[in-house]
C-alpha cells in the first residue's frame, strides 16, 4: 500500500513536471501549421519604449490611423528581419481599415515568428495574440498576371477594436532565399506619406561583410557602431514630417528619402551570380530537336531563323510562371518549358536562347527593369534591380538585336521587331562587367497614322466619315493582340464610343475592316460611320451652324494634368509619334484661311497645317504630335502645361455656316457702291484705252502694201480668244455675287459667320482687274481688225499681264491666308500659263505676225519716208 502510494505520488510529480515543462515550452514556441509560430522577440533586437500618445490628429493623416513607431531591423548573419508597428486608430475609418493584420512569407525558405499583438486602451494592455485565430491562406496575388509563387499570408482579425486604441505588433521573418547564397541586399524609406512619430531602422552585420549604400533624396546616413566582430548601422529618427507627393509621377521616380543597401559591389558580381542559374546541361528533347530542325530546314538565313524561333516562343509558349522559392530567379529547363508549352519571362527567354544556340546563333539572356528603364544605374548592384528577362542576339558580323519573348502577336523582321524602352540590361554571358544599353529599332516616321475623310454633300444633311488608321511598331503589336483577344462586336462598340464623345448621334455604317501585314509589322483598321446632326447651331445664335473636326486620335495619347505647382517630375506618355490627316470634302466654296501652327516644347513637338485646295471644295487639316521624353521636370511644368493648353486649344477645327447670310445672299440686293465704283473705273480705263489707241509704233517688218498679209492662219486663233474673253469676264463679274450688297455685308461684318475682310479685298481687286481687262480687250479687238502695228506688243502685254495678275492674286491670298472664291483659280492659272508660253513667243518671232500688223494710224510723207530709210541705212552701216 505504501509502495503504491509512493508510486502514485511519483507519477503525479512527473506529470506535474511535464505540465510545467510544456507550459514553459508553450510560452516560448507555439507551433502552427505552414511555418507560423509564436516566439519571444530575438535578443539581438533593439527595443524602444512603447509610445501610446501623440500630438497628431485625424486631420493630419489619411486612412484614419497614425504610426507612432515603425521599426525595421536586419540581422544579416542570422538571416532574420524584425518588424514592429505601433499605430493609433483615430477614426471609424481607421478602425475599419486597420483592424486586420496581414503578413506574407514564402514557406519554402521563410518562417513567420509572431512576438506580440497588443492593444492599449486607456493605459491598459489587452493581449490579442491568439495563434488559434491566425488564418494562413495562399492568396497568389500575381495569379491574374500568370504568376504563381506559393507565398502564404497569415491573417489575424483583431476583435473589439475601437477609436482611440493603440495597436502594437511585432514579428520576425526568418530565412532567406537560398538562390542568393547568403548575399544581403535591401532597401527602405526613411519617410512616409503621412507623418510618423518615431522610426528605427537597423542593420547588424559581421564586420567582414562589406555593405554598399546609396542614399536617395538626401536621406540621412546611419550611426555606425561596432561591438566585437559585429557592425551596426542605425537610423533613429523622430517627428518625421509628411511627404508631399505629386500625382502622376514617373514609375521610376521614388518620392521618399531612402537607402539602398547591397552586399554586391559591382554589376559584374551580379552577372556572375546569375549566369550559373541560366546554364543548361541537358540536350534538347526529341520534340524540341524536331522543331529546331524544322526551322533550320525551312528558313535559309540566321536572321530568318531568329524570327521563326522568336515567333514560336512568343505565340506557342504561353506566359505562365511557377516561381515558388528558388524558381523566382532560376528558370526551368528549356526541355520542360518546351514540353509544358508555358513559362515566365526567364523561362521563355532561356528557351529562345537555347534553341538559337542549337542553330549556332549566338544568343544570351539579359536582365532588365521594366519600371526603372534607363534609371537602373541609380541603384546599387543587386539581383533586385531586375524584374524581367529578354534576349540579346548577335547577327551580321557582330551586330546586336534585342527581343522580348513574352510579347505575343508581334510582327516585323529581325531588325524592326519592336522592343519596349528598357534602357539598360545585364547580359548574362562570361565577361560581363557593366550594364549594356538596349538599342531599340528606331521608327523613322509616325507609328500611328490616321486618315479621316468627311463627305459633306450638303449642309444639314448626314455626313459620312471614313477612317483609315495605320499602326506600325509597338502600336501594331498592341492592336494585333487587341483584335485577336476581342470580339468584333466589342471592338465596333468601343470605336463607336470613341467618336460619340464628339458626335453623339454617330452611327456605324460598316463593320471595321482589318489589313494585317505582319512581316512589315503594319496593321491597318478601316472604319466607316454616318453622322446625323453633324451641324449644330451656335449656343447664342441658332442662325449660325457649326461643324467641328477634332484630332481625337492624338488627344487620346496625351495626359492632361491640371496643376502646375509641383516639386516632383511629371510622367508623360512616351514614346508617342502620331499623325492625323483630316480631309473635308465640302459641297461648295468656303471662306477658309490657310494657317500653320507649330509648338516646340522640350517634351513634345506639335504641328498643325490647314490648307484649302484650289478647287475650293477640299479642306485639309494635318496634325502631328511627337513626344520627346517620358517626363517633365518639376521646374518646367508650368511652361509645359502652358504649351499643352495652347496645343489642346488649337487641336480642334470648326467651320461655320450662316443660314441668315446665305438666305440674304440669295435675296439679291444691288450694291450701288460697287456699280458706281466700277463705272468710275470704266471711265478711267476707257480714257487710258483712248490714249493707247493713238500709240503708233513702226512695223516689225518692211513690207509693201502688196506683200502685206490679211488676218489668217494662226493669227486667227488669238482673235477668237479676244472674242470669247469679254464673255468670260462678264460671266465672272455677275456670277461671283459681287453686285449683291448682302455679300459685302457678310464679308465685312465681324459678327458674320462669313466674315473675311481679306477675301472681300480680293473680290474687289478681281472686279477692278476684270473691268480693266474688259476695256483692254475691246481696244485689242478694234486694233486687231485694223491690223495696227501696235497689236503684237499689246498682245504680249495682254498675255503677260493676265498671268501676272493670277500669280499676284495667289500671292496675296497666301500672304493673308485667304482662299480665293469661285473655285477656278487653278484652271485659270494653267490656261494663262499655256497661253503666255505659246502666244508671247509667237507674237515675238512669227513672220506672219510681222507681215499682218503693218498698218499705222498715220502714213508718213514720201520725203519723210525717204529720210527714215536713210537713217535706217546709216544705222545698218
Amino acid at each position: 500500500m505504501m509502495h503504491f502510494y509512493k508510486e502514485n505520488k511519483l507519477n503525479r510529480a512527473l506529470k506535474l513536471l511535464l505540465l510545467v515543462v510544456c507550459s514553459l515550452w508553450q510560452s516560448t514556441v507555439i507551433a502552427a501549421p505552414n511555418g507560423v509560430s509564436v516566439t519571444p522577440e530575438p535578443a539581438w533586437v533593439q527595443k524602444l519604449p512603447l509610445r501610446t500618445a501623440t500630438a497628431i490628429t485625424a486631420n493630419d493623416v489619411n486612412g484614419g490611423f497614425h504610426y507612432l513607431l515603425l521599426s525595421l531591423q536586419h540581422e544579416v548573419a542570422r538571416e532574420e528581419v524584425y518588424r514592429q508597428y505601433t499605430y493609433k486608430l483615430l477614426t471609424e475609418e481607421g478602425v475599419q481599415n486597420s483592424s486586420e493584420i496581414r503578413l506574407s512569407f514564402d514557406p519554402h525558405f521563410e518562417q513567420l515568428q509572431l512576438h506580440k499583438v497588443q492593444v492599449w486602451r486607456n493605459g491598459k494592455l489587452i493581449d490579442k495574440l491568439n495563434l488559434s485565430k491566425v488564418k494562413v491562406i495562399q492568396r497568389e496575388a500575381g495569379m491574374d498576371a500568370g504568376i504563381y509563387d506559393e507565398s502564404l499570408t497569415a491573417i489575424l482579425v483583431l476583435d473589439d477594436i475601437r477609436v482611440g486604441d493603440v495597436v502594437n505588433y511585432a514579428y520576425t521573418i526568418k530565412g532567406r532565399n537560398p538562390v542568393f547564397k547568403g548575399k544581403f541586399f535591401t532597401s527602405f524609406d526613411l519617410q512616409q506619406y503621412d507623418p510618423v512619430d518615431e522610426m528605427l531602422v537597423k542593420i547588424i552585420a559581421p564586420q567582414g561583410r562589406k555593405l554598399h549604400f546609396k542614399y536617395h533624396l538626401n536621406a540621412p546616413k546611419p550611426k555606425i557602431t561596432t561591438s566585437g566582430e559585429v557592425k551596426s548601422y542605425t537610423w533613429h529618427l523622430e517627428h518625421l514630417p509628411t511627404t508631399d507627393v505629386d500625382s502622376n509621377t514617373p514609375a521610376w521616380y521614388d518620392p521618399y528619402p531612402g537607402v539602398y543597401v547591397s552586399e554586391y559591389e559591382t554589376w559584374e558580381e551580379v552577372a556572375k551570380w546569375a549566369l550559373p542559374l541560366y546554364k543548361v546541361e541537358d540536350k534538347p528533347s526529341k520534340r524540341m530537336q524536331a522543331k529546331i530542325d524544322s526551322i533550320t530546314s525551312a528558313v535559309g538565313s540566321d536572321e530568318g531563323r531568329v524570327i521563326a524561333a522568336l515567333r514560336f516562343v512568343q505565340d506557342e509558349v504561353r506566359y505562365l510562371g511557377f516561381e515558388a522559392g528558388i524558381g523566382g530567379f532560376k528558370p526551368h529547363s528549356p526541355n520542360e518549358v518546351f514540353q509544358n508549352r508555358f513559362g515566365d519571362c526567364k523561362d521563355k527567354a532561356l528557351l529562345l536562347v537555347y534553341m538559337l544556340r542549337q542553330m549556332n546563333i549566338k544568343a544570351s539572356p539579359a536582365l532588365v527593369n521594366t519600371t526603372l528603364q534607363g534609371h537602373i544605374q541609380d541603384l546599387p548592384a543587386s539581383p533586385f534591380a531586375f524584374d524581367h528577362c529578354i534576349v540579346r542576339v548577335e547577327l551580321l558580323g557582330g551586330a546586336h538585336f534585342w527581343y522580348d519573348a513574352t510579347i505575343s502577336k508581334q510582327g516585323g523582321d529581325f531588325g524592326s521587331t519592336y522592343l519596349p524602352p528598357y534602357g539598360q540590361a545585364l547580359v548574362l554571358e562570361p565577361g560581363t562587367k557593366e550594364l549594356t544599353p538596349v538599342e531599340q529599332p528606331v521608327a523613322k516616321e509616325a507609328t500611328v497614322k490616321v486618315r479621316e475623310i468627311y463627305y459633306i454633300e450638303d449642309v444639314e444633311e448626314d455626313v459620312v466619315l471614313e477612317v483609315r488608321t495605320e499602326y506600325t511598331g509597338g502600336d501594331a503589336d498592341r492592336q494585333r493582340s487587341n483584335f485577336a483577344a476581342t470580339s468584333i462586336q466589342d471592338i465596333k462598340k468601343n470605336y463607336l464610343d470613341f467618336y460619340a464623345n464628339v458626335y453623339p448621334e454617330i452611327e456605324v455604317a460598316a463593320d471595321p475592316v482589318v489589313e494585317d501585314y505582319a512581316y512589315a509589322n503594319k496593321f491597318i483598321v478601316i472604319e466607316k460611320y454616318k453622322i446625323p446632326g453633324f451641324w449644330q447651331p451656335q449656343h447664342n445664335n441658332d442662325q449660325v451652324l457649326e461643324g467641328w473636326f477634332s484630332s481625337l486620335a492624338i488627344t487620346s495619347y496625351i495626359d492632361q494634368p491640371q496643376s502646375s505647382k509641383r516639386s516632383m517630375p511629371m510622367a508623360l506618355n512616351h514614346p508617342v509619334n502620331i499623325e492625323q490627316s483630316i480631309k473635308v470634302l465640302l459641297p461648295r466654296a468656303w471662306p477658309v484661311d490657310n494657317t500653320t501652327q507649330r509648338i516646340d516644347d522640350d517634351a513634345f513637338l506639335y504641328t498643325k497645317e490647314v490648307t484649302y485646295s484650289a478647287s475650293g471644295t477640299e479642306l485639309n487639316i494635318d496634325v502631328s504630335y511627337q513626344s520627346k521624353k517620358d517626363f517633365v521636370a518639376a521646374e518646367a511644368t508650368a511652361d509645359y502645361l502652358r504649351n499643352q493648353k495652347a496645343m489642346l486649344d488649337n487641336i480642334t477645327y470648326g467651320l461655320t455656316y450662316n443660314k441668315a447670310f446665305i438666305d440674304s445672299v440669295s435675296d439679291f440686293k444691288l450694291s450701288w457702291a460697287l456699280v458706281v465704283t466700277l463705272l468710275l473705273l470704266l471711265g478711267v480705263f476707257g480714257f487710258a484705252a483712248y490714249r493707247l489707241y493713238f500709240w503708233d509704233p513702226e512695223p516689225l517688218a518692211d513690207v509693201s502694201e502688196y506683200d502685206a498679209e490679211r488676218i489668217g492662219g494662226w493669227v486667227v486663233v488669238p482673235l477668237i480668244g479676244l472674242f470669247l474673253s469679254p464673255l468670260g469676264i462678264l460671266a465672272s463679274l455677275f456670277s461671283s455675287g459681287a453686285f449683291n450688297s448682302n455679300l459685302w455685308q457678310g464679308l465685312l461684318d465681324a459678327n458674320s459667320g462669313a466674315y473675311s475682310p481679306g477675301l472681300a479685298g480680293l473680290v474687289l481687286l478681281e472686279c477692278i482687274m476684270n473691268v480693266a481687262f474688259l476695256v483692254y480687250n475691246v481696244l485689242l479687238l478694234r486694233l486687231y481688225f485694223k491690223r495696227r502695228t501696235s497689236v503684237p506688243k499689246l498682245m504680249i502685254i495682254f498675255y503677260g499681264s493676265s498671268l501676272a495678275f493670277i500669280l499676284l492674286e495667289l500671292l496675296i491670298a497666301y500672304a493673308f491666308s485667304v482662299n480665293l472664291p469661285g473655285g477656278t483659280v487653278g484652271t485659270s492659272l494653267l490656261r494663262s500659263m499655256v497661253a503666255a508660253c505659246v502666244w508671247i513667243p509667237y507674237f515675238l518671232i512669227s513672220s506672219r505676225v510681222k507681215c499682218t500688223f503693218v498698218e499705222r494710224l498715220y502714213t508718213p510723207a514720201p520725203d519723210q519716208e525717204k529720210h527714215m530709210e536713210e537713217e535706217a541705212m546709216q544705222v545698218r552701216n
